[in-house]
């Protein structure tokens, strides 16, 4: 099997964040920076897919979710606090 086909990519963070990240790495909670930033950059990817199949099969068999049951799957799923905004 081939290893898939890498690319360096640049990414800009708060400060803050970084030194959070450098924290968490020099502490032994990740292999090193890039491998915890490809980690998470990864999550959210399939995160977005996942999202993104629901949203399509939902479609397909014309169901339509009101605002409220958005607003109570992103505060179950910790994407969004219990009073954010619904959208």
């Amino acid at each position: 099997m081939r290893e898939a086909r890498k690319e360096r990519v640049t990414v800009t963070m708060p400060a803050d964040d970084a030194a959070a990240v450098r924290r968490f790495v020099d502490a032994g909670g990740a292999e090193s920076v890039s491998a915890y930033v490809a980690e998470a950059v990864r999550g959210r990817l399939a995160r977005d897919r996942a999202l993104l199949t629901l949203n399509e099969l939902y479609t397909q068999r014309g169901v339509q979710l009101d605002p409220e049951h958005h607003a109570w799957a992103r505060e179950v799923l910790g994407v969004a606090p219990a009073s954010g905004p619904v959208s």
